[in-house]
Order: C-alpha cells, then structure tokens, then sequence
C-alpha cells in the first residue's frame, strides 16, 4: 500500500520512462483508473463468535480504497454486511505477509509459489482453529488459487491440512450465508455484470448475477462478456492486451447507461473500468449499499469493534 501511495504521485510520463529504461515487461505503466489504496488498518473484527475467517486479497489490501470519500472500501463493506447478517467475520491480525501465491504462480516463480503456497494453508489452519471455521476470500482469482492452484505446491503435510479446509468465494458466502438474512432496503434500477475467468473456473458466475439480481431492478451479463486479458498486472504492461480482448464487450456494454457495473475480482475491474470508461465495483459493496439501514452513513455498523 505505501508502494501505491508512492504511485500516487508518480505520474504515468514517469512510469512509460522507466519502461523504456529497463523492459516494458518489467516495469508496470501506471494507470489512470488505478483506484485509491485501502485503509493502513483493517477494519476492527473480533475472533469470538465469527462465523468466518476473512482473508481479504493482497489486490483488495492494495487497491481497496473507496469508491467515493464517503463509502467504504471493500474490506469494510464486507465486515459490515457479515455483521449486519447475522454472520460476522474475522480479519487475522498476522494476515500481512501472506497470500494466495497466484501472483507468484502466474509469473512462473515456482520457488516462491511454493513458500507463500505452504505459509498460506499453515496460517489458514491456524486461523480456522483446525478447519473449524471457512476461510471467505474477496477476489475470484484469489478463491481459485488458495483452493485449487495451489495443491501442487504444497508438502505432504500441507496437503493434508489443505484437504480439509473450507475456501469460499465471496460470491458464494454472500449468496448462501448472507443474502437469505439481509432486508434489501434499496435497489438501484440497472446493473451489468463482469463474469471473470476464474469465476467460470470455480463455477459461480451465477452467484454473481443472484447477487445482482437482489440489488437492482434490471441485471444484464453481456453477451461478449469474456476474459478482459487484465491478467493481475498484464495490463498494465500491455495496454493492447486488454483494449482487444474487450473490444467487442466493451462496446456493448457503453451502448447504453447502466447504474452500476459490478464484478467481484479487482484487477479485472480495473481492467473494464479502462477499457469502458466507467466504474466497476465489486457486487459486496453494492449489496452493502442496498442493505444499509436508513440514517447510517457508510458501511460502518456500529456493533463491529475491535478485538480478537
């Protein structure tokens, strides 16, 4: 995040510079529509009574600031959505200093793939208390590695551990665990919806468009809605990637006005927020939003202090 900040005032000539300097594949050009960083603390969770660990993603620690001065970051819409469901969450306080290795294993750095692989399911069994509680993650390309991509990696001992930890999408806690017990005390009138790769991979590109579907009148998966080619920090090495793989989806989707324009992966947001000019989000927040109790401003519930 303090490299984020540092970006912050860098501007983009810089950026291409360096680029020219050293390697465009080495050096990440800075975008425009890169977002806010998130918040220096987490929001404060209590591990007694949570009925999930909440692993919130190094791209959501990074680029998790607020979409409005006023609104939360997504680390605080989904603590306070959690809670106002019935179903609290718990940030570990160590969460720093890991990650679900996809970074590592999609740049092909196989030595660190396996160290952060193994780091990674050693704390979530210590969070968990031995898999007694889920682990929910607040990217899709994040759920698919700490579930799935990262079993290759690990010890036999790890992969012990692994098979019996429970790793939930955000979708999926929020469809199944939150929805079922939250008021919707507003609706937006129309929303289009960023399905990702890895949501295809995991299956729960439907989770995405219930969640939707709950908090606006009219929801719409475009019909070129395919892989935005952003790739983690592929387009911000290759501009062109992303500008054609979105081409035609992007076309479809600034035909007309939309309310909102939601997904649930943040690097793939940044990815359509360039390539259609407007603002995607992740649907927690909009579902934060649209479950706020009258005269509350901000996802902030009161009930969510600090603590372990």
């Amino acid at each position: 995040a303090e490299a984020h900040r540092l970006g912050d005032r860098v501007p983009g000539a810089a950026t291409r510079l360096a680029r020219r300097a050293v390697r465009p594949d080495l050096v990440p050009e800075w975008l425009p529509e890169i977002p806010g960083p998130a918040a220096r603390r987490p929001p404060g969770t209590r591990r007694e009574g949570a009925a999930a660990v909440y692993f919130p993603a190094c791209v959501n620690r990074i680029f998790g600031g607020p979409d409005d001065a006023h609104g939360p970051g997504l680390a605080e819409a989904v603590v306070a959505v959690s809670a106002r469901a019935g179903r609290p969450v718990w940030i570990p306080d160590d969460v720093v200093g890991t990650c679900c290795a996809t970074i590592w294993h999609s740049k092909g750095y196989d030595g660190g793939t396996r160290l952060m692989a193994n780091r990674i399911v050693e704390a979530a069994w210590r969070w968990t208390d031995g898999a007694r509680l889920p682990v929910v993650v607040d990217a899709s390309s994040c759920t698919l590695g700490l579930a799935h991509e990262v079993v290759p990696y690990l010890t036999e001992s790890s992969r012990k551990l692994h098979a019996r930890l429970t790793v939930l999408d955000s979708l999926d806690w929020a469809a199944d665990e939150l929805l079922p017990r939250l008021t919707i005390e507003r609706r937006t009138s129309s929303a289009v919806v960023h399905p990702t790769c890895s949501m295809r991979h995991l299956g729960n590109t439907g989770r995405l468009t219930a969640l939707a579907g709950a908090v606006a009148e009219e929801v719409v998966v475009p019909d070129d809605a395919a892989c935005c080619a952003f790739a983690g920090d592929r387009g911000m090495l290759h501009k062109e990637l992303t500008a054609a793989a979105t081409a035609r989806e992007a076309a479809e989707v600034t035909a007309r006005d939309y309310d909102a324009h939601l997904s649930a992966n943040r690097m793939c947001e940044i990815g359509m927020d360039r390539a259609t000019g407007r603002s995607y989000r992740s649907v927690l927040l909009e579902l934060e939003r649209a479950t706020r109790p009258a005269g509350v401003r901000g996802a902030a519930d009161k009930s969510i202090g600090p603590g372990r």
